[in-house]
């Protein structure tokens, strides 16, 4: 699904204005500070906290912090504005929530500018882990880029851009979250994708019990191994560049972002996830674990949460393939024998264990054709719709069913037909 954050930045009134004046020197001081929301879709209504995000990755509400660059438009003495100006100092800010008066707030208090003519651009990220990106700002203004070059992508990670908030001259009431009523629009956007894996068996018990021995059925019991995808087949780094020029407005506008598909450029020394060792080390993906008809996360919770980790988006080639191993142990018994510890007093009839890439030209799934090859299956052949990418901003889950039951064991009798009769007649001498 779709998932974008939206930050929006709030003004603080900490003095009332009770007269409108043209004297600039008397105008109330307006604190900057910062509203926070998450906004969960493009495609449905509804926000919800950014402390919610934080959250889901472990970071206290005491600990939640983002980034924002600010640059000033000033009027001047000669009714001219002067070439933006970095506002902030440190540029970027820190910005930091306060628990106890429950607001978005920098490292020092900053105020609205008075004039009319004044304004500010805020260009806003956050990073969970690792380099931040680099904000190039020309002056005077005629473009901006936000770039993460060679960026590392953990397991759990979280990248987050906001579309810029052009020439803010004071707040507006926005989305109205975290109990701030008021800020400067922000909105977030994920830079990464999520992956996960989830896999189950269709069932375990042939339902149809022996016609000749009652009570007594087929049982499976199956485990899995080496789990994972091709190696280097799934970037660890790679760039992302965005790019804006000035919209001459006092909107919110969004970056120029990859699209057709939303992924990465390849970073220009590949380094590329192991994904058995970082990905797939779960109970159920290491064999430690029999597999139920519930499914159940091939991928830790540790990392994002729910099964899901945090990838690189990138594209999903035909190469992009996934291998494992599965152990079917096939037993004979009753439902108590087969449900007793070791499967006590069921009959261990075969156990087999068969490779993904053992079906290398095999077309079991006749609608994907060639969905097993000598490395696996193509994850791009994977469900009804090819996913041909992982894109930013959306998260993939890959279900695995695995059906161990296979026909029953029939004869089909025939006899070789006879061979034509051959006839001979001699005469017998008298």
């Amino acid at each position: 699904m779709k998932k974008l954050l939206i930050i929006a930045t709030a003004v603080i009134a900490t003095v009332a204005c009770t007269k409108v004046t043209t004297d600039e020197a008397t105008i109330p001081n307006h604190k900057i500070g910062f509203e926070v929301a998450n906004y969960m879709t493009q495609t449905k209504t509804g926000e919800t906290s950014f402390l919610t995000e934080l959250s889901g990755l472990g970071v206290a509400a005491a600990d939640a912090t983002f980034t924002s660059a600010a640059y000033i438009h000033a009027a001047q003495a000669d009714g001219t504005v002067a070439d933006p100006a970095a506002f902030f100092a440190p540029n970027p800010e820190t910005i930091k929530w306060n628990t106890s008066t429950t607001e978005w707030e920098p490292s020092k208090d900053y105020y609205w500018p008075k004039s009319p003519k004044s304004s500010i651009d805020f260009f806003s990220w956050y990073c969970y882990e690792g380099a931040a990106p680099t904000l190039t700002y020309t002056t005077p203004f005629t473009s901006a880029t936000l770039a993460w070059t060679n960026r590392t992508v953990a397991p759990k990670s979280d990248i987050l851009y906001a579309d810029v908030a052009w020439q803010q001259k004071d707040n507006s009431e926005t989305y109205q979250l975290d109990g701030v009523s008021e800020g400067v629009p922000t909105l977030f956007h994920h830079a990464l994708a999520q992956v996960k894996f989830t896999v189950k068996i269709k069932d375990d018990c042939d339902k149809k019990a022996d016609s000749k021995n009652s009570g007594y059925y087929i049982f499976w019991e199956v485990t899995l191994d080496d789990f994972a995808i091709a190696p280097s087949k799934v970037h660890k780094n790679g760039t992302l560049s965005l790019s804006i020029t000035n919209p001459n407005s006092t909107s919110v506008t969004a970056w120029t972002a990859p699209t057709s598909p939303a992924v990465w450029a390849n970073a220009a020394s590949p380094v590329y996830v192991d994904t058995e060792a970082e990905w797939f080390t779960t109970d159920a993906a290491t064999g430690a674990a029999v597999l139920t008809t519930t499914a159940a996360n091939l991928i830790p919770d540790s990392h994002m949460g729910s099964g899901y980790v945090a990838v690189r988006p990138q594209s999903v080639g035909n190469d992009m393939t996934l291998n494992f191993k599965m152990t079917i142990k096939t037993y004979y018994g009753t439902q108590e024998q087969f449900g007793a510890s070791n499967h006590s007093g069921c009959t261990l009839r075969s156990t087999e264990v068969i490779a993904m890439n053992d079906y290398d030209g095999t077309a079991i799934d006749t609608a994907s054709g060639d969905l097993y090859t000598s490395t696996g299956i193509q994850l791009n052949k994977l469900g009804t719709t090819a996913i041909t990418a992982w894109e930013m901003n959306h998260k993939y889950t890959y279900n695995l069913i695995i059906d161990p039951s296979t026909n029953t064991i029939l004869y089909d009798p025939a006899v070789e037909a006879w061979a034509a009769e051959s006839t001979g007649t001699a005469n017998i001498p008298q």
